[in-house]
């Protein structure tokens, strides 16, 4: 499927792209981009498609010759639905590079865990689940700043969006025949809506690991020396760790580094790094320091024995009922929120607690027989089927 014909590479076709996809009330989309050794990946290209279900309008959008910004327009338009397949990603470079956050955004990867057809599946699976067509994704990893595109690049990126609209309402259909339409359009609003780019400069130490144990002014030098780093990555568009290793970042807080010295003496700050940002690593520590960061608050003890065991029980229960409604499990419930179920439970289970198994559609489909079984309302019985189901009864 040769794609040629359908690349923009005028800003005025960009436009009237935008009104048509706009006329026709639904916007399919996909990225194309480079993010090897950069903090923000480089769009190359953006494929959409409009129109007709089997027999879509396609274009894709050289983003080294033309503005995409009509199209992001109406991603954040709240009345224009949008689909994209596995968009976490995407997702990310449109609100860290360009500011846009998805409205009224679905995902046909998360869909497609709450009625059967898989989880995590790729794109290819989905089509070829879908509706039947096999595809070729040899031009997957590719150059895709460099020009011209190929032709096998260009079919590669236009049948990422041609099938799209096919698949969304397959799997729209199978949704409101099971009644959980709703369900997915709440997922994948935390989707867009964790899709929010790099952290504020000054709270992008919490991001780190291993800085457990640091005092106050430590953690004041911490913060100041991660938001520094992230300002430097952002400024050179590098990954952060080429700037400053997060190890080396704990390590020299710990140590309390003040001199060129002290920085050379940690292991992944060599004398290039010292010698491009020594004085600025240290003149951010010295100003961190000076504001001192209370330490986190220690995390909740270990679960009692009795606790762990009702944890395995309430993720048997949840991992069962996943199974029969043949949803992904890691949408309902892990183990974290299995744990602070009973941890509330086992506490008194007093008020009504903001608990992600007792929330929402995750309430309705399991949440009230956890409730039922913990209060010793419910029993737990064994399937004999071979599939290691449970029942409450």
């Amino acid at each position: 499927m040769s794609g040629a014909d359908d690349l923009v590479t005028s800003d005025a076709r960009v436009r009237e792209i935008a009104r048509e996809i706009a006329d026709a009330g639904e916007l399919f989309f996909d990225l194309e981009f480079v993010s090897e050794a950069r903090l923000i990946p480089e769009l190359a290209l953006v494929q959409v498609a409009w129109g007709d279900l089997v027999t879509p309008e396609v274009a894709m959008l050289d983003c080294l010759a033309v503005n995409p910004a009509p199209i992001f327009e109406l991603v954040e338009d709240e009345a224009m639905p949008t689909v994209a397949h596995a968009a976490i990603q995407d997702l990310g470079l449109l609100a860290t590079r360009f500011e846009v956050r998805a409205r009224h955004f679905w995902d046909t990867q998360v869909a497609a865990a709450f009625c059967g057809v898989g989880d995590q599946i790729g794109y290819g699976g989905l089509i070829k689940s879908l509706v039947g067509v096999e595809l070729d994704k040899g031009a997957q990893f590719t150059a895709w700043l460099e020009r011209p595109l190929s032709e096998r690049q260009l079919a590669y990126a236009r049948c990422d969006v041609f099938y799209l609209p096919r698949a969304w309402h397959e799997l729209e259909q199978r949704l409101e025949a099971r009644g959980r339409l709703s369900w997915v359009e709440a997922e994948c609003e935390e989707v867009a809506a964790g899709a929010t780019g790099l952290p504020d400069p000054q709270e992008a130490f919490r991001t780190l690991k291993g800085w457990k144990g640091l005092d106050p002014r430590q953690l004041g030098a911490l913060r100041a020396l991660a938001a520094w780093r992230q300002e430097t990555a952002v400024a050179k568009n590098k990954p952060l760790s080429w700037v400053l290793p997060e190890r080396a970042m704990i390590e020299l807080c710990r140590r309390r580094a003040r001199s060129p010295r002290d920085l050379e003496s940690v292991r992944g700050v060599g004398p290039g790094t010292v010698r491009r940002y020594g004085a600025d690593i240290l003149e951010a520590m010295a100003r961190g320091a000076a504001e001192p960061v209370d330490a986190p608050r220690p995390r909740r003890g270990e679960p009692s024995s009795r606790g762990q065991l009702w944890t395995q029980i309430v993720l048997g229960i949840v991992q069962s009922r996943c199974a029969e409604a043949e949803i992904a499990p890691r949408f309902v419930g892990t183990r974290a929120d299995a744990e602070a179920l009973v941890g509330w439970f086992e506490a008194g289970a007093d008020g009504d607690p903001d608990l992600a198994l007792l929330r929402g559609w995750r309430r309705e489909l399991v949440g009230d027989d956890l409730l039922a079984w913990l209060r010793g309302e419910k029993a737990v019985v064994a399937t004999t089927d071979g599939a290691g189901a449970v029942t409450l009864k």
